[in-house]
């Protein structure tokens, strides 16, 4: 009973697939898009970021991709992961450390990719879903 309390009242969701084709080198924190060209999605409650996953759909031999996820346009530092030759992002943050949104905000993802070395992995495609926890949802 107390697991489906906590399930009701304290619900994860999943927003995405943000994301680039054929990422370009020498970005800096560039938003990732979602359907219709839609940089983010604004959270209807408040709450926490507990994880980022995503994948590109070649791997670079060069440079860097860091992927973070943004707050009203802002990117947090304590999201931020660096890919170089791999494909796969898979991040999780505990849940009582996670980065906290309030109602109103807007979630969504910057990537910056390196310019010496440069990121040559142009022909990539990358797909990126952020996890929130929702807080005291009632339903």
């Amino acid at each position: 009973m107390l697991q489906e309390a906590i399930a009701v009242k304290n619900p994860v969701c999943c927003f995405g697939p943000f994301t680039d084709e054929n990422v370009a080198a020498s970005q800096t924190d560039a938003q990732l898009v979602l359907l219709a060209g839609l940089d983010g999605v604004v959270m209807p409650k408040a709450g926490y970021v507990i994880g980022m996953t995503g994948s590109l759909s070649a791997a670079a031999t060069a440079g860097s991709l860091t992927v973070g996820v943004s707050i009203d346009g802002t990117e947090d530092s304590d999201t931020t992961q660096t890919v170089t030759t791999g494909q796969e992002i898979n991040a999780t943050f505990k849940v009582d450390d996670g980065i906290r949104f309030t109602a109103g905000q807007q979630i969504g993802v910057e990537i910056t990719t390196s310019s010496d070395p440069a990121w040559d992995g142009t022909t990539a495609d990358l797909a990126v879903w952020v996890w929130v926890v929702f807080e005291d949802w009632d339903f």
